[in-house]
């Protein structure tokens, strides 16, 4: 968003992803204050679901998250105390250009009422935290593609059967290694298939969203921002989730790694060991032919 500090009716932009999706300004109710945003009607009649708006995104927008939120309606309609901060808006009233939605915010604490300048230190700490928060993030990435590559692979060893002639010729200790190998790829499956899956939609998470709008909006251009030591600690506690998942990611590849070589060592055994024993065999037929 561009600055919205908390000035009666000043207006400003709210930008989502980087697109304007409403004008937003903040109006005094006695001690209380409201923030009061407004958003175009062809912004909340678009089919793809996933952009369709909600009040906790416009609260990002504004640089303010679900806590900061005592109660919110919409205009001329009963509160919505009972809707999810996270439910897709309506539509506005078929007369109508905008749908005006009315937020109103707790009171801040009375030791927060006069936010301390934010120093250029600061500004430097909570670039840097970003700046590692995405170097995670592309390890992240980097891994569940390795993790999908292996998950392929121990999908198709796992579904791999014997030839005829292995069956025949194979050893009877071989076969039963081999399927031990293969009975650890069906619980290490269920292991790659969650990372994967929780790799996938760590970017997707509100609280990421949410920070990475308020370095767009922010902490990139250094426009001071309110409460910027709970800002300072989410970038720290998702800096620490995307560290564990990753460490579990990694843990999970080596696992995966071992158990498909495992796999793939006992079935060139079993190979090898069914050819050895198919030539053992051919020969003494041949053998036993020259005799006669």
């Amino acid at each position: 968003m561009d600055d919205v500090d908390p000035v009666p009716n000043e207006r400003a932009a709210l930008k989502h992803e980087g697109e304007f999706v409403a004008e937003a300004w903040y109006e005094a109710e006695g001690e209380s204050t409201i923030l009061v945003v407004r958003v175009p009607r062809d912004r909340l009649e678009v089919v793809d679901a996933s952009r369709r708006l909600t009040v906790e995104i416009l609260l990002m927008a504004a640089a303010l998250s679900n806590d900061d939120v005592e109660s919110w309606r919409l205009a001329d309609a009963s509160p919505s105390y009972d809707l999810e901060l996270s439910h897709p808006l309506p539509p506005p009233l078929p007369d109508a250009t905008h749908l005006t939605i009315y937020v109103h915010l707790k009171p801040p604490a009375q030791a927060s009422a006069h936010e301390p300048e934010i120093t250029l230190e600061t500004w430097h700490y909570l670039e840097a935290r970003w700046k590692v928060l995405l170097s995670l993030e592309g390890s992240i990435e980097t891994s569940r593609l390795g993790m999908d590559g292996m998950r392929s692979e121990m999908e198709s060893a796992f579904k791999k059967s014997l030839a005829v002639e292995e069956k025949l010729h194979g050893l009877q200790a071989d076969i039963a290694q081999w399927t031990r190998a293969k009975s650890r790829i069906h619980h290490a499956l269920p292991k790659a298939r969650e990372f994967i899956h929780r790799a996938t939609w760590a970017l997707a998470v509100p609280e990421r969203k949410r920070l990475e709008e308020i370095y767009k909006n922010h902490i990139e251009p250094r426009i001071p921002l309110p409460r910027v030591d709970r800002v300072r600690e989410q970038l720290e506690h998702l800096q620490k989730e995307r560290q564990v998942l990753l460490a579990q990611g990694n843990a999970v590849y080596q696992d995966c790694r071992s158990i498909l070589a495992e796999v793939q060592r006992a079935v060139s055994t079993l190979q090898r060991n069914a050819a050895d024993n198919a030539r053992r065999k051919r020969d003494a037929k041949s053998q036993k032919g020259k005799q006669f």
